[in-house]
């Protein structure tokens, strides 16, 4: 089969897939109205994320079929998952369910990822259920903090295709031909989806999308992880953009309300939005980060020999360098805000 050919399949479905959604969601009136926590003002279709997520899933369905083994183990699981994440989420784009039900479904598509990784590495030490725990929480976590991040246009699909993007290009440097192929076809689902989500969005991810994209993110880490594209501590740097925003923001608010599980509006992102900056230039923002900062400390890591804890001490600075950022940008706006 042609390296091309599943990256061409995802550009041409998610486009197409996402163009008919718009339609269907104006029909039967599935659409986000304005509101105070919102950034949009009209009325917008949502769920347009079934486009790139039904991509990924024929991508993933084809090679299982034509290349059973190409993925050694990991297909069928994130065929799984995928279908558990997404289809609870379509749903719920449809009419609300339960937070108990969503929670529900997320840990079991995040453990049916934790087996896999388990099982393929054969882990037989005593923190094999520690280590199954830490991946569940993580995966989880990575599906709902992608979730709070998606309220601004082209927001999350913009971060999404920046990481399968850097996934792709790891996998092509370490020769790994299948999980390269896999990671450029989410990446090319992603940008046919991006210009029906780019400001003014004519359609939103919804739940299906950015749940999604969250399990994917976690899932091809996950992967990159096993076939040694990547490490621990470099995974952790790849999402750092998004993960310090979202993270913080919930820390600040936990600390601050007994409602921190309400929706809001005190994400950077948003306070950036509310004060001016318009949807395209918050993408900028972010995105130079993952070139100002991401980019480079990836790069130290994949050409530098260097021990694990490395690793561990750059994310941490990563980590440090974004707090201390995400401090000084949010203390500025309010500022700014009370100046008023």
């Amino acid at each position: 089969m042609p390296n091309w050919l599943l990256p061409a399949l995802a550009l041409i479905v998610s486009p197409a897939l996402t163009a008919w959604w718009i339609r269907r969601a104006q029909r039967l009136q599935l659409l986000d109205a304005p509101e105070r926590r919102r950034l949009h003002d009209a009325p917008t279709p949502r769920g347009g994320g079934i486009g790139p997520v039904a991509a990924v899933l024929l991508v993933l369905l084809v090679q299982y079929l034509l290349q059973p083994a190409a993925l050694a183990g990991f297909s069928l699981p994130l065929i799984v998952g995928l279908l558990l994440a997404a289809g609870v989420s379509a749903a719920d784009d449809h009419r609300a369910r339960s937070v108990r039900l969503r929670l529900a479904v997320h840990l079991l598509a995040a453990t049916v990822l934790a087996v896999a990784f388990i099982a393929i590495h054969g882990f037989d030490g005593k923190y094999w259920f520690e280590l199954g725990l830490l991946l569940v929480a993580a995966s989880v976590a990575s599906m709902n903090l992608h979730n709070f991040m998606d309220g601004s246009d082209a927001h999350l699909a913009s971060q999404a295709l920046f990481v399968f993007g850097m996934l792709a290009l790891l996998a092509a440097r370490h020769d790994a031909g299948a999980e390269g192929i896999l990671f450029v076809a989410a990446a090319a689902a992603v940008l046919g989806f991006l210009p029906f989500n780019w400001p003014r969005a004519r359609v939103f991810l919804g739940d299906v999308g950015s749940i999604s994209l969250g399990f994917l993110v976690a899932a091809f880490s996950l992967l990159a992880l096993d076939r040694g594209l990547i490490g621990w501590g470099g995974a952790l740097i790849l999402s750092s953009g998004f993960l310090v925003d979202a993270c913080a923001t919930l820390l600040g608010r936990m600390r601050r309300t007994r409602h921190w599980l309400k929706p809001h509006r005190d994400h950077l992102y948003q306070w950036l939005r509310r004060r001016g900056l318009g949807a395209a230039r918050v993408v900028v923002a972010y995105q130079c980060w993952n070139l100002l900062v991401v980019v480079p400390a990836l790069v130290l890591l994949e050409l530098r020999a260097h021990p694990p804890l490395l690793e561990f001490v750059l994310a941490a600075a990563v980590y440090g360098l974004g707090l201390g950022v995400w401090i000084v940008a949010r203390r500025a706006l309010r500022r700014a805000h009370r100046a008023q």
